[in-house]
């Protein structure tokens, strides 16, 4: 995969959506960070990857007036490319390193490896195994008035456990009891 191909494109894919975007095609800036921090900062944390692609890769690549860049493999292997190159320039600190040399192929097969083995970080919110979480959420534990606001299996009523319901139908609104009005 050094050279990039269909793995990297649908690894781009994967980061594009996950950030939000419209469209698994179109990558945002915001994708494009979420990448570089996923996959890249391991292991070129020392060259500021985050900056490099920020200030240079990513504004060379989107289309021109819109704030995305298109997801396909012609644009993927360019981003992975051009990132390489930025980061042997600062490793060697040569500015005039030329594209192909030896130097960017190896770090563009390392990047390249960091995405394919990597993906998109989702943290997993997991339940408190401290805490009252349990009894909060246990309906039958409740007294009085809310207690009303479950129905046997613990589901909230909504609206109808909350108030009490009349029936406000009559001349005036705040008579209540249509048909009492003769009743004694």
């Amino acid at each position: 995969m050094a050279g990039g191909g269909d793995d990297l494109v649908a690894k781009f894919k994967e980061f594009c959506s996950l950030a939000g975007a419209k469209d698994a095609t179109q990558m945002t800036s915001k994708a494009s960070g979420k990448l570089v921090a996923d996959c890249f900062e391991k292991g070129y944390k020392k060259y500021d990857v985050k900056s490099i692609v920020d200030a240079s890769v990513f504004p060379a690549l989107k289309e021109k007036g819109k704030p995305h860049m298109a997801v396909n493999k012609a644009n993927c292997d360019k981003y992975v490319q051009k990132t390489a190159h930025e980061i042997a320039k600062r490793k060697t600190k040569n500015t005039k390193i030329a594209v192909d040399d030896p130097e960017v192929e190896t770090i563009k097969s390392d990047l390249c490896s960091c995405i394919s083995g990597g993906g998109p970080n989702v943290k997993v919110v997991k339940q408190s195994a401290t805490g009252n979480v349990g009894g909060l959420t246990d309906a039958s534990k409740y007294t009085g008035a809310h207690k009303e606001r479950f129905d046997a299996d613990g589901k909230g009523k909504g609206i109808a456990g909350r108030e009490e319901l009349a029936d406000n139908s009559g001349y005036v609104g705040n008579y209540k009891g249509e048909g009492t009005y003769d009743k004694k």
